[in-house]
C-alpha cells in the first residue's frame, strides 16, 4: 500500500486544557501511538501565503471487534482556533458518516500534543472491513489542529493516513496528487525543510476502543398456561443481554398473530404484553429477543390450554325458566328462584 509522503508541520501553539473521558467494558483495538518528533499534519486552514489551504485528515484502520465504541486521537491546536474539531468514521472516505462527534477548541491542548477521546454512540462493525476516521473543522482564516503521525515505515500495518485539500471531495495518500508547489510554498518556506522524497509511510496517532456483541439470552415467558377462550391475559416477557444493550421482542402466539420486534426495553426490564385466544386449543407462544446490532436469541416458549369458552349469558337460560316455571325446580331452588 502506498502512503502519504511527508508532511511535517510546526506550528506555535498557547497552553490550554486537556479533555478526556471514561467508558468501562471495551478495550484498545486498532492503535497507532508513537509520534514521530515534529511530525504531524494539519487539520483546518493552514495560512500558506498568498494561498490559504484548508486540510482534512483521515487515518483508515480494520477493526478486529463487532463494536466500536469510542476513539482517541494525539492532537494539538494552534492558539487561534475557535471552532470544533470534528472526527466522523465512515465506510468510505466520501461516504456517508456511521457517526460524527465534535469537541471544543478547549478540550484539546496546545504548545504540546495530548490524547482526546471523541465518545460517540456504538457503531457496528465488520470485523476485517477498512474504516477510515476523518477529522475537519470549520474552514475559517486560521483555524487549524495539527494531528501527531508517524512516518516510520509500517508503524500501523492495516491502515494508512489520507488527506483532502478539497473540502473532501478528493482524497490521496501520495503527495505528489496534493498540488506539491503550492503546499511546499508553506512547508519549504525560504529553503527551509522540504518534503521528504524517500518511499516512507505515515500513519496518524489514533487508539480506536470496541468489543465483541453477543446476542441476548433466550427470553423467558410466563402467564396464564390454562383459561379460557375469548379473555383477556397477561403475558410478561424478560431477558438479559450480556453486553447490556437495549432489547427487541418478536413474538409468535401461535395463532396467526404477531408482536413483530417491539420495543427497545432495557435488558432485564419485564415487558408486559396482553393476548386474547379467541378459539379453543392448545397454543405455543414462542419469542425471540434481539439487541440493537440486530444479533438474535434462541426461541423462548410457553405452552397454554383455553379448553373453556367465555360463559354464554345466562339471559337465555332465565327466560326458560320463567316460560317454565315448573321446569328444573332443583335449579330454581338453588338459584333463588
Amino acid at each position: 500500500m502506498k502512503k502519504i509522503l511527508p508532511l511535517v508541520v510546526v506550528v506555535i501553539f498557547v497552553l490550554t486544557g486537556l479533555g478526556a473521558g471514561a467508558f468501562l467494558g471495551d478495550e484498545v483495538d486498532q492503535s497507532q501511538t508513537v509520534m514521530t518528533e515534529n511530525a504531524a499534519l494539519p487539520v483546518g486552514q493552514i495560512p500558506i501565503p498568498e494561498n490559504p489551504t484548508n486540510f482534512q485528515v483521515a487515518q483508515s484502520f480494520i477493526p478486529t471487534k463487532e463494536v466500536l465504541t469510542r476513539v482517541e486521537l494525539y492532537i494539538g491546536k494552534n492558539s487561534t482556533a475557535t471552532y470544533p474539531y470534528v472526527l466522523a468514521v465512515r465506510e468510505e472516505l466520501t461516504g456517508d458518516d456511521m457517526t460524527l462527534i465534535s469537541v471544543d477548541p478547549e478540550d484539546v491542548v496546545t504548545e504540546n500534543f495530548g490524547w482526546v477521546e471523541f465518545d460517540f454512540d456504538d457503531v457496528m462493525m465488520t470485523i476485517g472491513q477498512t474504516y477510515y476516521i476523518v477529522s475537519y473543522t470549520e474552514n475559517v482564516t486560521d483555524n487549524f489542529y495539527a494531528w501527531g503521525a508517524n512516518n516510520e515505515s509500517d508503524s500501523y500495518p492495516f491502515g494508512c493516513a489520507w488527506m483532502s485539500i478539497d473540502d473532501g471531495d478528493t482524497w490521496s495518500n501520495e503527495s505528489a496528487s496534493l498540488q506539491q508547489g503550492s503546499v511546499e510554498t508553506w512547508f519549504n518556506p525560504a529553503g527551509r525543510g522540504s518534503f521528504n522524497e524517500n518511499n516512507v509511510t505515515w500513519d496518524m496517532c489514533f487508539k480506536t476502543y470496541g468489543r465483541g456483541n453477543q446476542a441476548p439470552n433466550t427470553p423467558e415467558i410466563t402467564g396464564q398456561t390454562n383459561g379460557k377462550a375469548g379473555t383477556e391475559y397477561e403475558y410478561t416477557f424478560v431477558t438479559t443481554d450480556p453486553d447490556g444493550d437495549e432489547v427487541y421482542y418478536y413474538i409468535d402466539w401461535d395463532d396467526d398473530t404477531f408482536e413483530e420486534w417491539i420495543g427497545p426495553y432495557a435488558s432485564g426490564e419485564e415487558v408486559v404484553v396482553s393476548h386474547t385466544f379467541t378459539e379453543r386449543g392448545s397454543y405455543s407462544i414462542e419469542s425471540k429477543a434481539k439487541d440493537g446490532y440486530d444479533a438474535e436469541s434462541d426461541w423462548g416458549t410457553l405452552e397454554v390450554t383455553m379448553p373453556k369458552s367465555r360463559p354464554v349469558s345466562n339471559t337465555l337460560f332465565l327466560r326458560l325458566l320463567e316460560r317454565f316455571p315448573g321446569a328444573f325446580p332443583l335449579l330454581r331452588h338453588l338459584l333463588g328462584l
